[in-house]
């Protein structure tokens, strides 16, 4: 696909921020590596998390009234006392409303959806095949060859499933096989056939610049991914890819189905999981994607920002996806996702995998500029996990009961910002490279309308810092700048990463120390990158008086 994920080799997942020293800090056997699981540093987590006990507040649905706030949900508002409630799609009394073009995706149950090699409509095509592989489910008859061709016959070309043959007719206990290739399997094959009635209008492309959302239901983001399962979504894959998705991540399955490491199985386990729970027990909340981009005018003047230090906590007893009422960061690829449906498996693929309607972001999302993130607001978790990278193993289930907004979404917020790739470790250490940083960050962290309860506190780590080759230290003083400027405490949970809390906190409390603002940490940036000084942005820091630094 045109201007992807290159260099393959690095880029085609996300950056985890762990060197290969620390990628099995979160095995069982952790402690015999030396690893303080318990440093830290600032003021009590408690204290931090109680700042928004409760999900944060927001407008009703059925009082929105912005054009690029789109439902795929009857708007309704969600109550507690009733959490059988479904929501309903928002077009449940009419047909399937299609929309074929450049702006929407383009769906497999569209009739604008032809093959090429006979000029027929495909869904019926689509129909007929999954109907038959779902008779063979509920008969206890279907075999993995039945659903491999059935695959490969809905998309009309070959697949090697090498990962998924393996995992089902190898790994798979007989009672797991047979469970999966009856009920479970029966369950995708209905959700995907079932797409254009729960899924009544073509979900919204988030293209660059849009600052649009969607909002949707879980069980429409089920008939989604079902149908990311059997490869169904046109244009999307291979050679077939047309122009309009360039710059868009290929949703479908496919190449996670493909030979390839270990942890490939690993995440495909993580997967089918999600499937096997919503057979058994369809979740009936709401998740919404939001893209947004920090506008011009939102950009601080970072060098003469008077806003004083926020709140910091640090910590290697936490990962990030286990703090919870905070923004939490995802260490993304530009193409949303990074490697998750391919060989990457570091904090952002393993967190899609854990909490797999996240991937729906993968259809609708293009690649980000430097001013956008995504915002993805109330996925559910499914997995627990162990290890990290080449060491990560599905771990069982999770239970995930945090509570739920107006709008019937889980209070968990996640944060999709890309840390620029850096080839030559040198050439962060500018101005240009910083102030990118800066910005991204910034519009992560941005509290929009900065009432109380949206300035909840951030958790974040070693962003960039892995595989694109950022400067831990950095990215630490980038990042709490970024915070300051939002006017939100920050978590650092550094991912194990003793040595940088205990080098981090004392460059805090200097700087705290000293009073310093927003503008002194621009300064200091600016005279470190520009003095190329072989000393550590620490120590630059700690050596040198905020009183020195000139305005």
């Amino acid at each position: 696909m045109a201007g992807r994920l290159t260099p393959r080799s690095v880029e085609e997942h996300s950056d985890g921020g762990m060197t290969d020293e620390s990628l099995d800090i979160y095995d069982d056997g952790s402690k015999r590596h030396g690893i303080g699981h318990r440093t830290i540093k600032g003021p009590p987590l408690e204290v931090l998390v109680n700042i928004c006990p409760q999900p944060p507040y927001i407008k009703d649905m059925q009082d929105v009234r912005i054009n690029n706030c789109i439902f795929m949900i009857r708007p309704f508002k969600y109550n507690p006392t009733n959490r059988s409630r479904e929501p309903v799609p928002i077009n449940d009394n009419t047909r399937y409303v299609d929309t074929w073009d450049d702006h929407h995706v383009r769906m497999p149950c569209s009739l604008s959806y032809i093959s090429k090699r006979n000029g027929q409509v495909r869904w019926p095509i689509i129909c007929n095949l999954l109907s038959n592989l779902k008779r063979k489910c509920d008969n206890h008859t279907a075999t993995v060859e039945d659903l491999k061709r059935t695959i490969e016959n809905c998309v009309e070309r070959h697949y090697n499933m090498d990962c998924l043959e393996h995992l089902i007719n190898e790994i798979y206990s007989n009672e797991q096989r047979s469970y999966f290739m009856s009920n479970v399997l029966s369950s995708i094959c209905t959700l995907a056939l079932n797409v254009d009635i729960l899924c009544s209008q073509s979900p919204p492309l988030l293209r660059i610049g849009s600052n649009r959302s969607v909002t949707m239901s879980q069980r429409q983001a089920a008939s989604l991914l079902a149908c990311a399962f059997f490869c169904l979504f046109p244009y999307r894959t291979g050679s077939k890819v047309k122009k309009e998705y360039e710059n868009f991540q290929n949703p479908n399955f496919n190449t996670l189905y493909q030979r390839g490491p270990l942890e490939k199985i690993e995440k495909l386990k993580c997967i089918l999981h999600y499937f096997e729970r919503i057979t058994r027990q369809m979740p009936n909340g709401v998740i919404t994607f939001r893209r947004y981009a920090l506008p011009d005018q939102a950009s601080p003047k970072w060098g003469k920002s008077t806003k004083g230090l926020t709140a910091m906590h640090l910590t290697t007893a936490r990962k990030i996806e286990d703090i919870e009422c905070v923004l939490q960061v995802d260490f993304a690829n530009k193409y949303i996702g990074g490697g998750v449906l391919t060989s990457g498996c570091v904090q952002e693929e393993i967190r899609f995998v854990i909490c797999p309607e996240m991937l729906v972001s993968l259809l609708v999302c293009e690649v980000l500029a430097p001013n956008e993130c995504i915002y993805l607001i109330g996925c559910e978790r499914y997995s627990s996990y162990r290890g990290y990278a080449n060491t990560f193993k599905y771990a069982g289930d999770y239970l995930d009961d945090k509570a739920k907004d107006n709008w019937g979404r889980k209070w968990s917020h996640l944060v999709a910002i890309d840390a620029t790739y850096f080839r030559e470790r040198e050439t962060q250490y500018n101005m240009k490279s910083i102030k990118r940083e800066l910005i991204k960050a910034l519009a992560g962290f941005h509290a929009h309308g900065r009432t109380a309860s949206g300035a909840f506190p951030i958790a974040t780590g070693n962003w960039g810092c892995g595989a694109f080759n950022g400067d831990r230290q950095l990215k630490a003083i980038i990042q709490l700048a970024a915070a300051s400027e939002a006017v939100r405490p920050l978590i650092y949970a550094t991912y194990g990463d003793k040595n940088l809390i205990e080098s981090f906190y004392p460059v805090y409390d200097y700087l705290i120390g000293q009073r310093a603002q927003v503008q002194h940490l621009y300064r200091y940036l600016d005279q470190y990158c520009n003095g190329r000084l072989r000393c550590s942005i620490f120590d630059f820091i700690l050596r040198t008086p905020v009183s020195s630094l000139g305005s």
